[in-house]
């Protein structure tokens, strides 16, 4: 186990994204290009086409029938994300600059505990050009059941879903009497389209109003929680977060921002849908007396099997907060995603259910405190953990 320590959060506003100068002219979203971070997959398609996920598991291509005219190797490469609002991982697809005869559809599967609330209405997919301009694609689809993001594109580059905007951190800790500064960030798809053929649309930044709250109550109180500043405020200036002298009752917080006269139109399952009074929420596990516990499963294959060997890690951790008979699990977080699922064999691996792994954290039955055995010991913490049906 691991205590806690209190530690300084900084959030810097993304530069990166275009700002209205004074003379109203919106400046085009560049960034640095990403470099590789994860295992590479490909697959050999030919007039037939075929499927490919990332090895992530989080982004998906269908390639159709008569896409490409002769054999052709498609791979997935993920990439760190420098896009403004960025999401997850962006991807590389290669080969670069091939043109398909027809659509190819791109899946992102987003995690549905990451993004919640109205953020998962605000998502967009992006892509890189060559220059390290961001474009938006103009036509997609959300499925918010299925918790997806898809469109079709005729070319490879560099992709990533984003947020139009974003409450940055939207879940984190604070210690009771400490603050943490809430920064929200934004970008817009511009008016002007380009001739490209997938329909995409250069990025913008446009600040909204907003009416912040903590746990329904505008501007806080000192008993969940206060905001420095009113509880009206602009989305580029953030707010700062002050916690309370002691942990409350209804915990993590829900530090919201209302978006006042804010509109967003998406197509949900091919239906283009708008969307008003959205919000963004982050919840803020606040605590006192606390330990960490993290819980790392590993799967390592046979080295000698001719067949070849599956490598994959996946975590998990909770936060147990220790206070006598009211001690409890007041944050639980399940990966369950392998960070790793490296494979090199004569075999095909298919993944049976996405986002699944080997560690997965419900809650207590029990938790025991039991007292030092002897003078300058240490007490143990006795766990019951809740069954988890595989």
């Amino acid at each position: 186990m691991k205590k806690i320590i209190v530690f300084v959060l900084l959030f810097v506003a993304v530069n990166a994204s275009a700002q209205n100068d004074a003379d109203g002219v919106a400046k085009p979203v560049i960034t640095a290009v990403g470099r590789a971070d994860g295992i590479k997959k490909e697959i050999k398609i030919n007039k037939g086409g075929g499927s490919l996920y990332s090895s992530d598991g989080m982004m998906e291509l269908i390639i159709p029938e008569g896409a490409v005219a002769k054999k052709t190797t498609i791979s997935i490469q993920p990439i760190t994300n420098l896009m403004a609002n960025g999401n997850g991982n962006a991807y590389r697809l290669e080969p670069s600059g091939i043109h398909f005869e027809k659509p190819v559809q791109l899946i992102f599967h987003y995690d549905e505990e990451a993004i919640t609330d109205s953020m998962q209405l605000l998502l967009g997919i992006a892509m890189q050009d060559d220059k390290g301009q961001w474009y938006s694609l103009n036509k997609f689809n959300l499925d918010t059941v299925g918790k997806t993001i898809s469109g079709n594109i005729n070319h490879f580059s560099d992709w990533s879903y984003f947020s139009e905007l974003k409450i940055d951190p939207d879940n984190a800790r604070v210690k009771v009497k400490h603050s943490i500064y809430l920064n929200i960030s934004g970008v817009k798809p511009s008016p002007k389209q380009t001739n490209n053929d997938d329909g995409l649309m250069s990025l913008e930044k446009k600040p909204k109003n907003a009416i912040w709250s903590v746990n329904k109550i505008v501007g806080g109180n000192s008993v969940v929680g206060k905001l420095s500043r009113s509880a009206n405020g602009y989305l580029e200036s953030g707010n700062v977060y002050i916690a309370p002298y002691s942990v409350p009752n209804q915990n993590p917080v829900a530090v919201s921002v209302k978006l006042e006269g804010l509109s967003y139109t998406t197509q949900v399952k091919g239906k283009s849908i708008t969307f008003n009074n959205l919000r963004l929420v982050s919840n803020l596990l606040i605590y006192d007396n606390a330990y960490e516990v993290t819980i790392i499963g590993s799967v390592d294959g046979n080295a000698g099997s001719q067949f070849g060997t599956v490598t994959y890690k996946d975590t998990g951790s909770f936060v147990i907060s220790v206070n006598g008979k009211d001690s409890k699990i007041i944050e639980k977080v399940n990966k369950n995603i392998p960070d790793k699922l490296d494979y090199v064999g004569r075999c095909i691996i298919t993944q049976l259910k996405k986002g699944s792994g080997n560690i997965h954290i419900i809650g207590a039955n029990s938790i025991k405190v039991i007292p030092p055995a002897s003078a300058g010991a240490n007490p143990w913490i006795e766990i019951g953990f809740k069954h988890a049906p595989s």
